[in-house]
């Protein structure tokens, strides 16, 4: 349901997955078949998920300086 999630606007082109088995890569793909969610399920799961207006494009503090 993640990768559905993620990948249902159309916004974002690929999402990364961890799989150690073949079964996994094949239920991660999967997720591209139903990319839909109804009006409900987008409410429940925006109680969880949340932007939080992250710039994840903006440099980490942590690399400030480095060459």
């Amino acid at each position: 349901m993640a990768i559905a999630w993620v990948l249902r606007k159309g916004l974002i082109t690929s999402a990364l997955i961890g799989a150690s088995q073949a079964s996994q890569v094949r239920e991660c793909a999967a997720a591209i078949e139903n990319r839909e969610f109804s009006s409900a399920e987008l409410v429940e799961i925006d109680k969880y998920a949340r932007d939080m207006n992250i710039n994840l494009w903006n440099a980490s503090s942590e690399n400030s300086g480095s060459a």
